[in-house]
């Protein structure tokens, strides 16, 4: 199954294998730091009794960057280890 539409997937293709292995790192690390962030924001919401809307938008924020960096971790390190 394939997660990435043809024309990204021909881009990530023409990035370096080392260059690759960089960035899909880089995301990985981000999209944890992200899952780390969104369920700290639930914490604090859960603890004190109380949702503000502050936390409601940086929960949505770290969200859609975190999936956003798990999909191109994806995409960066299966170009590493599956084509040279």
């Amino acid at each position: 199954m394939k997660i990435l539409p043809p024309n990204i997937e021909e881009r990530i293709d023409g990035v370096d294998r080392n260059r690759s292995l960089m960035i899909g790192i880089s995301a990985g690390v981000l999209a944890f730091w992200c899952i780390y962030r969104v369920l700290w924001s639930i914490y604090l919401s859960v603890t004190y009794d109380f949702l503000f809307g502050s936390l409601v938008f940086s929960i949505v924020l770290w969200g859609v960057i975190g999936v956003a960096a798990g999909i191109a971790a994806t995409g960066f390190l299966t170009r590493y280890a599956k084509r040279p």
